[in-house]
């Protein structure tokens, strides 16, 4: 609910830079100032009847004011919907009768559909105390309604990244693309990213009792060891994620 209330405040924020004043929001919305104050300043949440009305007089998308999720505006919604043309087509029409339809005709694309998740470099000498420090190399676009519904995730704790070890040989090879829910950093059964002192690797890893977790690799190369999960200081191994998907080079 915190990170909520910090977003939520946020897009008051931009709201009362639409109206042009917390004094005007309260006035347009017919609330006291010091409630609609509350809203900009600590992400109080409205009622809602008042989200309605906040959305109304500031011709915002209700969603987007609510969530954070899709365009601001309907505005924004047509600015982010782009026409993609067919190179092939414009480039060499006199290959355009043997082309198919599809490759000939324009499509569209709304980018607000898309959510565009970092991917890291983790290199030999990754020294970084935190992983999200690490080199971002580019972003990679993932269907918003596709993680949400088939994977069941939230799209702000994503991050992606080339594996660049054999120990999971087989089962994730060497250059294969893995997307990392950060969520999920408390340690459980399936395949997680793992940091023991400067190095990050992937393993797969079972919870086992008395909050100990059993690390394996697919190659018989490396052993299999236990941590203890339950908060020793003295415990190099940090949890930096599940990974909840995979993409392969053929």
């Amino acid at each position: 609910m915190e990170d909520f209330n910090i977003g939520f405040a946020a897009r008051m924020q931009e709201v009362v830079e639409i109206l042009g004043s917390v004094s005007e929001l309260s006035r347009r919305v017919e609330v006291a100032y010091p409630t609609a104050s509350k809203w900009v300043k600590e992400g109080a949440e409205p009622s809602t009847t008042n989200l309605i009305k906040i959305a109304e007089v500031a011709n915002v998308n209700l969603l987007w004011l609510a969530t954070g999720k899709g365009p601001k505006s309907d505005e924004d919604e047509e600015k982010a919907t782009v026409e993609l043309h067919s190179a092939i087509a414009d480039s060499v029409s006199e290959l355009s009768e043997t082309m198919p339809v599809y490759a000939t005709k324009h499509a569209s694309v709304n980018v607000n559909a898309y959510a565009f998740i970092p991917m890291y470099s983790i290199s030999d000498d990754f020294e970084s105390k935190s992983f999200g420090d690490g080199k971002v190399l580019c972003t990679v676009a993932f269907n918003r309604s596709w993680l949400e519904n088939y994977l069941n995730v939230e799209s702000l704790k994503l991050s992606t990244l080339i594996v660049k070890d054999d120990s999971m040989t087989g089962v994730l090879n060497d250059g294969d693309h893995v997307l990392i829910n950060h969520a999920k950093k408390a340690g459980g059964d399936g395949l997680y990213v793992l940091r023991m002192g400067k190095n990050v690797m992937i393993k797969r890893t079972q919870l086992l009792p008395n909050n100990k977790l059993l690390i394996t690799s697919a190659n018989s190369a490396y052993e299999s060891f236990t941590v203890d999960l339950s908060g020793d200081e003295n415990n190099e191994i940090e949890v930096i994620g599940k990974i909840e998907w995979f993409g392969r080079k053929i």
